[in-house]
């Protein structure tokens, strides 16, 4: 029976670190480790050789599994109907990962790619007319970018390093992302067509999982740079950095609100990872989530009323969706296979890219 750890578990972010400064001790991952951990944001190849260089970190990687007993289906009030909206996740249900779309009830889920490569961590552009995704279809990780049915789909890094986790910006003309092309992760941004790609940290730790701003002014992410995983902001040029969260657990994934008041993280400051919500200056920590599985992943609803997130809290890892208070947490997709990484459409979406909806 196939291992599979709780899905916001560091075990991505150590990997990681894999080829940076040399460390104490290496750990072996085998392909079947890095197919488990892809959902937690492994970004190495099969059979590669990981350097620790966090022990916290490793030690959490080893002995996080999902070992919880699914908890009671979530009740409360039922959320309202984001009509219009839809919501993109990856997917191993038929064999392996690849881009899947639902509406925002979960009906209508329908596959969008389907290679026989590994394709992840969706991205919907501002007008609902693209999806960026990453993907390792042409031998190592690069960003891709598709229209919202899943035809026209184009590789626009073209880097033989790991370019991963696409975020739009708000005016729809450039892509963020992390890459290992300068012998550790950093932030980069690029133009919309792959062009004009920059560095904008600059750091021997590890930077990640870029977010935008709703006005295009500051990237959020999160960073291993003071010795565990924090929340920072910074100008989209890489200036005026700024730590949001202190904490010694980890705080991961940030997701900015569309009114540019609050971020959504995942934390396991209580012991289990859980979902989160500060104020954006990182005042304000509200906890959203309390359930014993692992929480994660927030997606923001376009009207800013909602998030998506996954949870392994019945077994698995599934979409869930819930209010901003915590509220209404209503389970969306029902799989045996894994379902990960959800990411909201805008309202602006053109046309519906699922048969028969509307």
């Amino acid at each position: 029976m196939k291992t599979r750890p709780i899905m916001l578990a560091i075990i991505a972010l150590v990997v990681m670190l894999a080829g940076c400064a040399p460390a104490e001790k290496t750990v072996t991952v085998t392909e079947t480790a890095a197919i488990t951990v892809m959902e937690t944001k492994t970004t190495t190849a099969p059979a590669a050789t990981v350097t620790e260089t966090a022990t916290k970190t490793i030690t959490k990687t080893a002995t996080v599994t999902v070992t919880a007993a699914a908890g009671p289906e979530p009740t409360g009030m039922p959320l309202p109907s984001t009509q219009g909206s839809y919501i993109a996740f990856h997917s191993d249900r038929d064999g392996n990962f690849e881009i899947y779309i639902m509406q925002a009830d979960g009906s209508g889920q329908t596959r969008l790619t389907n290679n026989p490569a590994r394709d992840e961590y969706p991205s919907w552009s501002p007008d609902g007319s693209r999806i960026a995704f990453h993907s390792n279809r042409d031998g190592n990780w690069e960003i891709y970018v598709m229209d919202a049915d899943g035809s026209n789909s184009a590789n626009i890094t073209h880097s033989p390093a790991p370019d991963l986790f696409p975020s739009w910006s708000p005016d729809g003309n450039q892509i963020a992302f992390h890459s290992f092309r300068e012998g550790n992760y950093d932030i980069y941004v690029m133009n919309a067509d792959g062009s004009s790609q920059t560095r904008l940290t600059k750091d021997l730790a590890a930077d990640g999982s870029p977010s935008w701003s709703p006005d295009g002014s500051r990237i959020a992410f999160h960073s291993n740079r003071h010795g565990n995983w924090e929340i920072y902001v910074m100008g989209a040029d890489g200036s005026n950095l700024t730590r949001l969260t202190r904490n010694e657990a980890d705080d991961l994934f940030p997701s900015w609100s569309p009114d540019g008041g609050q971020i959504a993280f995942a934390s396991d400051r209580d012991g289990n990872f859980e979902v989160y919500l500060m104020d954006a200056d990182g005042s304000n920590l509200t906890r959203l989530t309390h359930h014993p599985a692992g929480d994660g992943s927030p997606s923001w609803s376009p009207d800013g009323s909602e998030l998506a997130f996954a949870s392994d809290r019945d077994g698995n890892i599934e979409i869930y969706r819930m209010g901003t208070d915590g509220s209404g947490q209503t389970r969306l997709t029902d799989n045996p296979a894994w379902d990960g990484f959800p990411s909201w459409s805008p309202l602006a979406a053109r046309s519906s890219p699922i048969p028969g909806s509307q």
